[in-house]
């Protein structure tokens, strides 16, 4: 586990950042954290969980997303292997597919010459259905997530 910066590594933090390389497929929310190593038996309280999950954001070793809509922020470890892969995440089931495509060299080049911006890509997330939610839901679209005020891409 990175060091967390702003205290000690404890068998409670650990535990979170465990649980959160065991589930790296997913973002997950503090009560998602928090509930589900209560029903593993750990004893993480609420606010630790919180607070590992805000110190591991800021020290870069875990991407943190506000919920389409304005929800809860969810939390999910970055691979250290890949730090700056985008995200895809499902509207639908919430599944995060890694978005590390040869296309982002040029979409960086030119936000960055024309526009004088560079993007963060680790902390970048585009929001959809995955291929699974628009086969069992074939109205789910990116429309549709336009016209809820959910899609677009967070930095």
């Amino acid at each position: 586990m990175p060091a967390v910066r702003h205290g000690y590594n404890t068998r409670q933090r650990q535990a979170v950042f465990d649980f959160l390389s065991r589930h790296a497929d997913h973002y997950l929310s503090v009560d998602d954290v928090f509930g589900s190593l209560r029903e593993e038996g750990s004893k993480v309280g609420r606010t630790t969980a919180y607070r590992t999950l805000e110190a591991l954001a800021r020290d870069g070793a875990v991407a943190k997303v506000v919920s389409p809509g304005g929800g809860e922020s969810r939390y999910r470890l970055i691979d250290p292997e890949r730090p700056d892969e985008g995200q895809l995440v499902c509207l639908g089931c919430g599944k995060v597919l890694t978005l590390d495509c040869h296309m982002l060299d040029d979409l960086h080049e030119h936000v960055r010459s024309d526009h004088g911006f560079a993007i963060e890509f680790s902390r970048t997330v585009l929001y959809g259905y995955c291929d699974d939610c628009q086969a069992a839901h074939p109205g789910a679209s990116s429309a549709d997530a336009a016209s809820a005020g959910e899609s677009g891409a967070h930095a």
